[in-house]
């Protein structure tokens, strides 16, 4: 079995294309993005970190704010995604056990992703969704990858798929009803999704 450590939720990106905090768009029930991403990560019974890059999004007591590991430039903007997951794991007790990363731009419940993701990993470093682009922003990470990681961040390195070119990496296929659910950058993108 597979020792879930916590849940980040990734709600810290510029959202430029979107026009808005892709965090706070509204679902039909009132819910935002952020607080439908919460709701869920809280049925694995494991913490639930937020990551939203020093924006204040969450209002919510019950989830840890955390910093990324590498701080913001002086135009605040951050180091994207892979210095938000090493902050995370830097939150965490253990060092042996995984991390789930869901981004907030995604309308995919997190624990249908962890259930989908857990059966399937034997001992990968990483394990995430793929479909016609990959999706590594929705997978399941190594916490003892941390050093390895920080490393290539101090590098200024900031690619995932570059820090994941080298790692024993697993693939799960995204299944169709999730293809449209996966990724939103846009507007349109997100009321297709919430259609869906």
């Amino acid at each position: 079995m597979v020792d879930l450590l916590g849940i980040v939720i990734l709600a810290g990106g510029e959202s430029s294309r979107m026009g808005s905090p892709k965090a706070l768009l509204k679902l039909a029930n009132g819910e935002t993005l952020l607080e439908f991403h919460i709701r869920h990560a809280k049925n694995l019974n494991a913490p639930v970190m937020v990551a939203d890059n020093s924006k204040h999004f969450c209002q919510n007591k019950s989830v840890k704010i955390i910093d990324d590991y590498i701080k913001n430039d002086e135009a605040g903007k951050g180091a994207g995604a892979l210095s938000a997951i090493a902050g995370a794991i830097e939150n965490l007790i253990s060092q042996n056990g995984y991390l789930m990363v869901i981004s907030c731009d995604c309308l995919i419940e997190a624990d249908l992703v962890f259930a989908k993701l857990v059966h399937q990993i034997i001992d990968e470093d990483v394990i995430y969704f793929k479909g016609e682009k990959d999706y590594p922003l929705l997978g399941l990470y190594r916490v003892d990858l941390l050093l390895t990681l920080k490393d290539f961040l101090d590098k200024g390195n900031r690619s995932v798929m570059k820090f994941l070119s080298d790692k024993k990496v697993k693939t799960v296929d995204l299944p169709n009803e999730w293809g449209k659910l996966a990724n939103f950058n846009t507007l349109d993108e997100f009321n297709l999704a919430v259609k869906n």
